[in-house]
């Protein structure tokens, strides 16, 4: 059949039973549902956005459609290849509800600080991902294995990323993971001289830095 009809079919449909697949996600009145799917080379992307005139978000819509839509994928590839894996379902951008929230870094400048350029080029590569603009003259200051001093240190933020590496990590001391702003006003984020404490706080975290500035 045509995989990217279907596919688009299975997403849209998807987006409107979000009460009946979740016990606990009310429904919501859905306006709006677009689901785009590209076939690529080695693998299928699927991207839906939702809405509606209601006071909520609709990320729970949003997020079931892809993940549905890629169950489609999945059901009618099988026969191809049954090794298949499902990733890297992520909320973009969000507006409405209790706050806004959007993923993308486009228009941030950040500059990377390392002494070791394994860990500046793997910071970049997430950056990039974001669509952050890699610049001497930024916005956010992430700094890796240096010290700096912070002006102002974002406390509860820094008390949700320790809790998250300690139940990540039971065994580690703990994330020494810093946030701030400096002086000028910039943020700054300060993480260890680790590869491990990097991807974490990337793979965790790195959605809502936009949010912090």
């Amino acid at each position: 059949g045509d995989l990217v009809s279907a596919t688009q079919l299975t997403g849209v449909f998807s987006a409107k039973r979000v009460g009946d697949l979740l016990p606990f996600c009310h429904p919501v009145t859905v306006d709006f549902v677009e689901v785009q799917v590209r076939v690529n080379e080695e693998d299928v992307e699927v991207r839906a956005t939702v809405g509606g005139i209601g006071r909520t978000g609709y990320e729970m819509e949003a997020l079931t459609a892809v993940s549905v839509a890629l169950l489609n994928v999945y059901d009618m590839c099988k026969g191809v290849d049954s090794t298949m894996v499902i990733e890297e379902i992520r909320l973009t951008e969000k507006s409405g509800g209790k706050s806004d929230w959007e993923r993308d870094l486009s228009g941030v400048r950040v500059n990377v600080l390392s002494p070791r350029e394994d860990l500046r080029e793997i910071a970049v590569g997430y950056l990039k991902k974001l669509s952050a603009e890699i610049s001497r003259d930024a916005h956010l200051l992430l700094i890796l294995g240096e010290p700096y001093a912070l002006e102002e240190r974002i406390s509860a933020f820094e008390s949700v990323v320790a809790f998250h590496d300690f139940r990540r990590d039971p065994t580690g001391a703990g994330s020494e993971i810093r946030i701030g702003r400096d002086r000028e006003g910039r943020l700054v984020v300060l993480i260890p001289e680790s590869e491990d404490k990097l991807r974490f706080f990337f793979e965790t975290f790195g959605g809502v830095l936009r949010s912090l500035l």
